[in-house]
């Protein structure tokens, strides 16, 4: 079986030695950039490393030199939102971007409700413990494999490789949304987060549950999360946004 590949993005020598010492010695593959000009350019390169087989998580840093890590992720999304391919290689768009993992000297909420509006996955706050580090990274890969294999229970089950709701169509292939025809730049987490509500419609879903089974979190991510997210949704989807209603002292449900 492959080894999972793990791309370390930091300006710090002493932490990418550090962080890739010891992620090889769990048994990843290790990829180090020592800045996100310098990433950007290994994954956008047909020639590099990354091209002949996906990276499965970025280990991202926020504060680096020129281009921050948080700019880094927004890049990454805009150049998918347009096109699977025509910057980055199709290869490594199965789910959007990989799964990111921010590392931050910054623990202030608006900066770590920045990094999950970009897409990320979860945050390390520095200094570190490789334990912590481990613990986090094998928790973000364990529930990404787990979203793959629940996308694909859900094509089985609408048939069509597609979760379809009147204008709304999920391509749970490409990871890619529709709304009447027209297509919107969605973030991984926000097309997981969709789906979990398009599949359970009218349930009613508290922030804790959504936590649980979209973020699969255990604490580490804050219930503003999932209202920041929910309001993105209704913004992109529009007319269908009204669909997804609030109920007070309960959670969040997608009227049928």
């Amino acid at each position: 079986m492959a080894k999972q590949r793990i791309l370390i993005v930091d300006d710090e020598e002493d932490i990418c030695m550090i962080l890739s010492y010891s992620l090889q010695k769990a048994g990843y593959e290790v990829l180090v950039a020592h800045s996100a000009e310098e990433a950007l350019e290994l994954l956008q390169s047909p020639n590099s490393l990354i091209a002949s087989s996906p990276i499965d998580l970025i280990l991202l840093d926020i504060m680096m030199g020129e281009m921050s890590g948080l700019e880094m992720a927004e890049k990454l999304r805009s150049d998918i939102g347009r096109s699977h391919g025509e910057l980055l290689d199709a290869s490594l768009l199965d789910i959007g971007t990989p799964p990111i993992i921010f590392l931050t000297a910054l623990s202030d909420e608006d900066t770590v409700l920045q990094g999950f509006q970009l897409g990320a996955d979860d945050y390390i706050s520095k200094p570190f413990r490789i334990a912590e580090v481990l613990a986090r990274v094998a928790a973000v890969l364990r529930r990404t494999e787990a979203s793959r294999r629940e996308g694909d229970e859900v094509i089985r089950q609408e048939g069509e490789n597609c979760i379809v709701f009147e204008g709304i169509v999920v391509n749970k292939a490409d990871m890619s949304l529709k709304v009447d025809g027209e297509a919107v730049v969605m973030t991984r987490k926000e097309i997981e987060l969709l789906c979990y509500l398009l599949t359970h419609r009218g349930q009613i879903l508290s922030r804790e549950h959504l936590l649980k089974n979209v973020w699969d979190s255990n604490g580490f991510v804050m219930e503003r999360t999932v209202d920041v997210h929910i309001t993105h949704l209704r913004k992109k989807l529009g007319q269908y946004g009204k669909r997804i209603i609030t109920k007070s002292g309960y959670g969040y449900m997608f009227s049928v």
